[in-house]
């Protein structure tokens, strides 16, 4: 239970700089729960002798701007709060039950996995929340359709979709990142590691960025393999170099979506600048041969 106050107070602080928001109600707490659960989150708002109002969602859309890179996303769930309190998260598509009526406005913002796991979920602070106006009448269905995007603030460190080049330089193994058009997730290249017994390691860096500290950062990427990989961070400081792999990647058939939360790791090992990693390793006891495709990979913080 402290754990899911501490992610609320976070998440308070990373939207305020946006709107104010109302204090937390004891009931918020029962909303943030892991994904087997989060289905039923509506049975803790039922109150006897109160019939409540509904809100629909279905479905949602998404836009990026210019300098945004790709649309994609995977936003799971939705963190739902009216003028004066926080209503829950819930996983979508869901039916809300809200203890409103009348004129009454709403405030949605877009939750994902977290690190890419299921029983942790947050709202993602990169994407700006939407603001509906609805008319709730108890016993009723609203049906709304929010719309998001990337917040005006964020700022995109990088984005590699592998239309022009690959900022992964090589640096280390015996097999390197290569553009290719066979296996794509959206436009006309992506990258591809491909890993057998006579190159069987491979590891890529980016350039050097400067992060904030204390604040949100986050790397996205998609991603389809048949084999494990990692991602890691080089914090460099003083001439002195730490190397971080913390993210392990687990193998998907398809192309999907990840969001690797970075921002605590960024502030404790207290470098000057940051490389991205990537490293893949064959493991010659389960595998022969392997692949490993990416795309859309951006760099963000405010």
């Amino acid at each position: 239970m402290h754990a899911i106050s501490r992610h609320l107070r976070r998440f308070r602080w990373q939207i305020g700089k946006q709107r104010d928001l109302p204090p937390l109600p004891s009931v918020a707490r029962f909303c943030w729960l892991p994904a087997c659960l989060l289905s039923a989150a509506c049975e803790f708002f039922q109150i006897e002798g109160e019939i409540p109002s509904y809100v629909r969602i279905d479905t949602f859309s998404f836009s990026s701007g210019p300098g945004q890179g790709s649309a994609s996303q995977r936003i799971t769930d939705v963190w739902l709060y009216d003028a004066t309190d926080f209503i829950g998260a819930f996983e979508l598509p869901r039916t809300i039950p809200i203890l409103r009526s009348g004129a009454t406005q709403l405030f949605l913002h877009a939750g994902i996995w977290d690190n890419g796991i299921a029983e942790v979920r947050v709202p993602y602070p990169f994407y700006h929340p939407d603001t509906l106006n609805v008319d709730l009448v108890p016993g009723e269905v609203v049906t709304v359709q929010p719309t998001f995007g990337y917040r005006s603030a964020t700022r995109f460190h990088f984005i590699e979709d592998f239309e022009a080049g690959n900022l992964f330089a090589h640096a280390g193994g015996d097999t390197s990142a290569i553009r290719q058009s066979q296996h794509v997730f959206e436009g006309n290249y992506s990258a591809a590691v491909y890993l057998d017994s006579a190159a069987h390691a491979y590891e890529g860096r980016s350039p050097a960025y400067e992060l904030p500290k204390g604040e949100p950062v986050y790397l996205e990427l998609n991603y389809k393999c048949d084999h494990p990989f990692q991602v890691g961070l080089l914090a460099t400081k003083q001439g002195i170099n730490t190397y971080y792999y913390k993210w392990n990647i687990n193998p998907k058939a398809y192309w999907n979506k990840i969001y690797l939360n970075m921002g605590r790791d960024v502030n404790d090992l207290q470098g000057d600048r940051y490389h991205i990693l990537l490293r893949a390793v064959l493991d010659t006891t389960a595998y022969r041969r392997a692949a490993i495709y990416l795309d859309n990979i951006k760099l963000v913080s405010f």
